[in-house]
């Protein structure tokens, strides 16, 4: 220990500068590969967040027969409880986890209405041309709200083959309404 402060007592200005540019370069060095590891480890945080709420989402569907109730950012719904709470996947440093349940209006032909029959001698009926008739039905959604964009962007890019789209600082995916069958059990 006496021989580290012999050193330390003799050393110059121009010493202690070198060892705090040697200091300041290792840092500028490792400083950006653990910001990237650390960003790669919150977006599969974030994937494996999503995938959990997804996942416990259909189930409740599937129970129940309904969507999960809507509940603000940040706070599971009562039909999930059990991944909520403190220390849940609802809010977690750098997002917080969403659920909704929305209603979507689809629009699907409906068959001509019957009118009454001719009389005889009146001229054939001109067909009816199809009509279009609204068909709601409810959807499950998962939102993530960031301020972050980059992870936004790996959320949209990771699930790009599923509905999702990103609007300011929130991701959205809409959870599909039926489960696509295997293929091994076809």
């Amino acid at each position: 220990m006496s021989r580290i402060w012999e050193i330390l007592r003799a050393a110059t200005l121009a010493d202690a500068l070198v060892v705090l540019a040697v200091l300041v370069l290792v840092t500028a060095i490792l400083s950006p590969r653990l910001s990237a590891r650390a960003f790669q480890e919150r977006v599969a945080n974030a994937i494996a967040d999503v995938d959990a709420l997804g996942t416990a989402a259909l189930v409740s569907r599937d129970l129940r027969g309904r969507w999960p109730a809507s509940t603000p950012p940040g706070e599971a719904p009562a039909e999930l409880s059990g991944i909520g709470g403190p220390g849940g996947i609802f809010s977690r440093e750098g997002y917080r986890l969403g659920w909704e349940s929305l209603e979507v209006v689809d629009s699907v032909v409906a068959p001509p209405e019957p009118g009454p029959p001719p009389a005889a001698g009146d001229a054939p009926r001109v067909p009816e041309s199809p009509r279009m008739q609204p068909v709601t039905r409810m959807v499950g959604a998962i939102s993530v709200h960031s301020g972050e964009a980059p992870l936004l962007a790996e959320l949209l890019a990771h699930y790009g083959s599923e509905v999702s789209f990103v609007v300011d600082t929130l991701w959205l995916l809409v959870l599909p309404e039926r489960t696509a069958p295997s293929a091994t059990g076809r």
